[in-house]
Parts: structure tokens; sequence; C-alpha cells
């Protein structure tokens, strides 16, 4: 069974084994010294002065994680910013991409480590130590010009990134801003990471005492200190990365910035993982109703109602950098029959079921058999796009305007020796999404949610597998709540019989004014 404990401390020990240890990043931050070393030393034709080299990405901002490719985890990624001192108008982007890579293929020991040229990096695949190995990324650039990037001017911060246009040999430059998005991050951050910052610290600095990395508080640095912002950030990436592994979509799933501007964009200082998770999650559903085949674009609302992910009145789709208006994040989501939009509205619903949609109290393991260790069995891990994307299951949209404002849960009980519920609605036997249950019981399902009344409550059931198609039960509309289920509870439970071997789900809609305004999430349902 497991110890059950809290969620939001089942949150907190699953995101710190996604964490690099002190130990690893000492090692990785010898190897970016090393770097910065040699690059600072070598002579660029065109400037006397030297490069300025800094750290981006994750390892500055605290979100680093190790990804997760292939089933299995990959190395990290140390994303390092090598800026020459040319001035964009006398310069071309291939000089500049070949003078950071020449130094680097004539280096005795980088040139061993150097991969293929890439779109925009230089990569240095250093060997595994331990089990972990990194993979350093160096971007050549210079400054931007003030004309190009205008009022995102900040400190002479922008940087023009040299682009490799296909197989050919044709460069261009794009226009980024590390340092200011960094800054533009840390605004976002400050306050929870004031107050937590030393407390976290000194509990490092105890924990690793018998190792002596530290000699005190003031050695750690700040990447080892983590907010709920920061948490929820890693959390999701590494939810991305399992969820869509081996996936039929994996080529379109959430770029890790996209996770990281739209948490830090609504993060409003909460001070648990769990209520981080659920105010973003919320938000992001909201903006589904963008894919509806009817939407129609209208400025006003999408100023009030869209400001995160907003679908443009030509169909196209916009997420900017905070740092760089002209930098748009969802610039191909309407290609392909919107598929990166799709992928991502389906991942954030697959991140409410399996980590915002949960009970209070939980299997402390939980959490790592999604995040940490996958376990295929797990109903959370189980449950597929495959699954859910059969064609008997109708849309919500097909009945109501949607737009998630609120939450739902449903719970499920059974009992073995006959239909009998308790007065609060419940059986002796309670049922988690993906448990098997035998054939010829009934299932009371309950509704919880947030919505305040008056509402209506709507089940939709859909049946998969031999033997419902055979007896033409596939379901997939949507039913009201059984009113014989349970009491003064009747108008929030549904009654349902185990009678088809397969998997099959119900979800629980709760519609306001006419609009369905919160969504549970499909329990599943295994029948053997």
């Amino acid at each position: 069974m497991g110890i059950v404990i809290n969620r939001e401390e089942a949150l907190q020990k699953a995101a710190q084994k996604l964490d690099i240890s002190p130990s690893k990043y000492k090692q990785a931050m010898v190897r970016y010294e090393s770097m910065w070393n040699y690059l600072v030393d070598c002579e660029y034709e065109g400037t006397d002065l030297q490069p300025e080299i800094y750290l981006q990405g994750s390892f500055r901002l605290g979100t680093e994680i190790r990804p997760y490719i292939k089933s299995k985890d990959a190395d990290y990624d140390i994303d390092i910013v090598c800026r020459l001192e040319h001035k964009k108008e006398a310069t071309t982007a291939k000089t500049v991409k070949h003078q950071v890579g020449g130094h680097l293929k004539v280096h005795g020991t980088y040139q061993k480590m150097l991969d293929d040229e890439g779109k925009r990096c230089w990569t240095l695949n250093y060997a595994e130590q331990d089990g972990i190995g990194f993979h350093m990324d160096i971007l050549p650039c210079v400054q931007e010009s003030k004309m190009t990037f205008k009022e995102y001017y900040w400190d002479n911060n922008p940087i023009a990134v040299t682009n490799r246009l296909g197989e050919i040999d044709t460069y261009n430059w794009s226009s980024s801003n590390p340092k200011g998005f960094a800054r533009w991050f840390f605004e976002k951050n400050k306050i929870v990471f004031e107050s937590v910052k030393q407390a976290q610290k000194q509990a490092i600095f105890e924990n690793y005492k018998s190792d002596h990395i530290f000699n005190d508080t003031n050695e750690i640095p700040n990447i080892h200190v983590k907010t709920p912002l920061q948490r929820a950030i890693q959390i999701l990436k590494r939810h991305r990365d399992i969820r869509f592994c081996q996936h039929a979509n994996e080529i379109c799933k959430p770029i890790s910035m996209i996770i990281t501007v739209l948490a830090a964009q609504v993060y409003l200082n909460e001070t648990s993982i769990y209520e981080t998770l659920k105010n973003l999650i919320e938000k992001l559903s909201q903006h589904a109703n963008q894919l509806n085949p009817t939407f129609q674009f209208n400025e006003s609302i999408a100023r009030s109602s869209y400001n995160l992910i907003t679908r443009t009145k030509d169909g196209k789709w916009y997420i900017p950098n905070p740092t760089n208006a002209d930098e748009n994040f969802a610039d191909r989501w309407h290609e392909n029959d919107h598929a990166k939009a799709k992928a991502f509205f389906q991942w954030v619903r697959w991140a409410r079921d399996d980590l915002v949609n949960i009970a209070e109290q939980l299997n402390e393991r939980y959490y790592d058999n999604i995040l940490i260790n996958p376990d295929k069995k797990s109903p959370a891990i189980s449950k597929s796009y495959e699954l859910f994307n059969v064609p008997h299951r109708q849309l919500p949209e097909s009945q109501w305007p949607v737009n998630l404002n609120y939450q739902a849960l449903v719970s499920a009980s059974y009992n073995k020796n006959g239909w009998r519920l308790f007065p609060d609605g419940s059986t002796s036997f309670q049922l988690s999404s993906g448990d098997q249950i035998e054939r010829g019981k009934k299932i009371c399902f309950k509704a919880k949610t947030t919505v305040p009344l008056p509402f209506q409550v709507y089940w939709q059931v859909v049946n998969t597998g031999l033997d419902a198609t055979i007896a033409k039960c596939l379901r997939g509309d949507f039913y009201q709540s059984s009113g014989d289920c349970a009491f003064e509870l009747g108008t929030k439970t549904r009654i349902e019989s185990t009678a088809y071997k397969g998997n099959h789900w119900v979800e629980c809609l709760i519609v306001k004014n006419g609009v369905c305004v919160a969504r549970s999430g499909e329990f599943v349902v295994s029948i053997v």
C-alpha cells in the first residue's frame, strides 16, 4: 500500500528528485568555467575585444531537470551564450558562427566531444560520470542593433543570434534577449525567493555537511533554492517529457520556453507547489476554447480572456516573449491543422488529470510513479491519447460553449455485497481511476466542484472494447445525474453498471447558465 501523505509533501519529495545535486552542479560549473576561460582567451578576427560569455536557460533560472528521452533519463543541458564584440552591421552570421566553431574544432579535447553543427548552437557531449552526463550548447551571437530591438534595448542586453538555414550554406540573424528574460523571470520570482532563501540554504548546508561540499551557507549557489514557481516549471517540463515520450505526437510537444513563460506570467506568489500548478492549469484550460471550429477572433475578448495564448484573426497563434514582443513562441502552432496547439492543450488536460485533480491525501509514491520512475501500470501513465481519442466520444463543445473557470473532481465507490449507500453517498469500497473491478457490479460516481450554485451536473460515459462494440453500447454522449443514487446528493451522482469487459471512463461536466465551466477529467474503470 505504501505510506499516505498530503499531496504538497508528495510534490515536494518528487520535485527534489528532479534537482541536480550540489556535487554534479559543481562539476558542471567547472566545465563551464573551463570553456569560459578558453573562449575568452581566443582571438576573433575583426575585433580585439574579449567576448562576453554567460549562462542562459534552466541553469540560470533554476528550473533544470534531466530530459527524459526514449524512455530513459538523458543528459543535462548547459546553455551558454558566447557574444563576440563585432558590430552586427560589420560582420555576418556565418562568420560569427564559424569563428566560435573554429576554435572548438582545434582544441584537443573539445574537438573530440563536438557534435555536428546545429542550427543555432555548437554542442559538446561530455561523457557520463556516475551515470549522469552533460550537453553544453554554445550559442554564438553579437550585440543586437538598437534599431532592431527598439524599446527592449535594456543595458545592451539584446543579442543577434546566428541561424543556419537547413542543409544549405546560408545563415541569417534572429533576435533574442536572455539577460533581459532572466531579469524579468527573477522579478516574478523575487518575493517568494527572498522569503525562503535562508531557510533552504541552511537546510541544504545541514543535509550535505558530512560531504564537505560547502563551508557555510554563503557558498551555496542560488540554483539550489527553489520557489513554488521554479518547482512547478520543473514538474511540468518533466511531466511533458514523460507524457510525450515515444508518443505519436512527440514532435509537437510544448517547448520549455513556453512552459516557463506562461508559468511565470500567471504566478502570483503562491506559497505551495500545488496551488501554483492548479492556478496555472486552470488559466491555461480556459484558453483551449480557441480550438473550437466555431471560434472567431474578438479583440476585446482576446485582451480580457485570452491574454496568455491568443489565436489571432488570421487563425495563427501568439505567445510573445515578454522581453521581445517581436518573438512569437507559437509562430508555428497553426501548421498541420494546428498540431502543436492541439498537442499543447492535450498536455494541459493530462497535467490537470495527473497533477491537479487528485485527492489531498495520497500514496507517497504517486508523483514518483508519474515523474521520477514512470510506472507504465500507473493509471495516470497508462492513459494515452489513443485511449481517449475515440470517434464515438462527443466533444463538450458540441453541446455547450466551454469556458473552464472552476474545478470539478470525481470519486467512485461500490459495495461488493450489494447496493447499499451510506448517508454521505459513499459505499464501503472506494475506487481510484484505473482500478480493476469485476463485471456485474454497480458503481456510484460522485462529483465535487468549486462552481457556486446554481448549476447542472452532466456525465459523459464512454465504453471501449470488443464486448461493448458487439453489444452496440459504446456510448460517448452526455447524461444527467442519477437522482436516486444517494438521497440529498442525488443531483451530483451517477450510477453505472459494470457490464462490459475493457477500459471505460466517466467524466463529470458542470454547466452554469448554459456554459460548461468545469470538467473533472476522465475517471477510468477497467472491467475484468
